[in-house]
């Protein structure tokens, strides 16, 4: 790819000019030099780490663990112990969300099959006690 502006960048990772300018404040992502046209230009790699950003964001890690993770590579102390951590603790918190979301999901599915039988079966089931052990 050839160097880009920002407005293009913006285009092709599918995110919001502001986005990117965020990630620079938070120092996620490194800001390039303006050219002496007071342009910045963008690369592959920018491009590649905003589409990191946004898929990691979409499994939950937060712009603090993204950041940690974007400077495994960058920082000469970071180590596999500290990714497999990082990665561990995370692994664990999904799970937690999987086990949470089936237990909706389960609730939901009991009410869509009370609405068949009646509407006083239907009520009498509530989705937001679906985190009781007497829930469906």
């Amino acid at each position: 790819m050839n160097e880009i502006t920002i407005g293009k960048l913006a285009e092709l990772a599918d995110v919001n000019v502001e986005t990117i300018r965020f990630y620079h404040r938070e120092d996620i992502l490194k800001e390039p030099m303006k050219r002496s046209n007071g342009y910045r230009y963008y690369n592959d790699e920018h491009l590649a780490k905003i589409i990191f950003i946004k898929k990691v964001k979409e499994l939950g890690f937060s712009l603090k663990e993204i950041k940690d993770l974007l400077e495994i590579n960058t920082k000469p102390r970071a180590t596999c112990d500290f990714v497999k951590e990082k990665v561990t603790q995370k692994v664990l918190e999904i799970d937690e969300k999987v086990k949470n979301l089936a237990q909706i999901k389960k609730s939901l599915r009991e009410i869509s099959k009370a609405c068949d039988l009646n509407s006083s079966e239907m009520k009498k089931l509530r989705v937001i006690n679906c985190f009781e052990k007497s829930c469906c």
